[in-house]
């Protein structure tokens, strides 16, 4: 078992759980949302920490199309957990209120919201970008083989409807309106269970997981060059 891959593939499902806890902020509750929130931001660093050969390779090497999605897309990630990690801070009544920040709270309460669901969307588009990277390592760690025949046509059947699944409660959730900033005050559905609620942010991950996936698949079949175009 690859003890590297075992860390790395371990805190990116750490981070994609704790993503999808801290979007069902009615399940969790404030205190805890401080607090999970506080630890992704830690995980965060050790993510970067173990890919910190991105950094090093980042204007090096062949650009193709999808390389090219997929860094813009960290580049985004990046930006967009800056933008959490600051707005939390200012607004947290926890983990950071002896800091005792009153300045700008109502303005990055706002920002905190709507990045909040962006980093919800971008996380998903770049695990969909790499997700041939993530099946590789689970496979290395498991020592299992890749599906073929009908299990492979199950599985795809499965993560359509996951995401068809995602589609809905996209709309049902108003997500457009929290990233457009139309809606800037989150409004929870007390009918549904805890279950339903966190199913239906990971659900919306799963889509753009989904749509990310096969978009940087068929990106790979766009030459980049003359030269690649001849072959």
């Amino acid at each position: 078992m690859n003890a590297n891959a075992l860390t790395r593939l371990a805190v990116d499902f750490a981070m994609t759980a704790l993503m999808v806890a801290l979007l069902a902020y009615q399940v969790v509750g404030d205190v805890a949302h401080e607090v999970l929130g506080t630890l992704i931001g830690v995980l965060f660093i050790v993510h970067a920490v173990l890919n910190r050969h991105w950094f090093a390779r980042f204007l090096s090497g062949r650009y193709t199309l999808l390389r090219v999605l997929q860094d813009f897309a960290i580049l985004l990630v990046l930006l967009d957990a800056a933008v959490i990690t600051i707005t939390g801070v200012m607004i947290s009544g926890t983990v950071f209120a002896f800091l005792d920040i009153t300045r700008g709270v109502g303005a990055a309460r706002t920002l905190h919201l709507a990045a909040s669901y962006w980093g919800m969307v971008l996380m998903s588009v770049h695990i969909g970008l790499h997700w041939s990277m993530v099946i590789g390592m689970t496979r290395a760690v498991f020592e299992v083989k890749g599906h073929r025949g009908a299990a492979a046509w199950l599985m795809r059947f499965g993560a359509a409807a996951l995401a068809v699944c995602g589609a809905r409660a996209f709309g049902r959730m108003n997500v457009w309106g929290f990233l457009t900033l139309r809606s800037q005050f989150a409004f929870f559905d007390e009918t549904q269970s805890d279950l339903a609620v966190l199913f239906s942010y990971f659900s919306i991950m799963a889509l753009f997981i989904f749509i990310s996936y096969y978009a940087g698949k068929g990106l790979r079949a766009f030459p980049t060059s003359r030269k690649d175009a001849a072959r």
